[in-house]
């Protein structure tokens, strides 16, 4: 199996933390979507 490279995994978190944010305008006080949220981010700012 391959890997993925950094670009495609950043590609990839972008577009999870994309849905994730249009998820939380639906529920805004959903902790769990929040603390997800707060992984993906970190995962892209560990990334750089």
């Amino acid at each position: 199996m391959m890997g993925l490279t950094n670009r495609q995994f950043q590609g990839f978190v972008r577009l999870t933390l994309a849905q994730i944010e249009r998820a939380l305008k639906e529920t805004p006080d959903n902790k769990e979507l929040q603390e997800l949220k707060d992984i993906f981010q970190n995962m892209l700012e560990d990334g750089n």
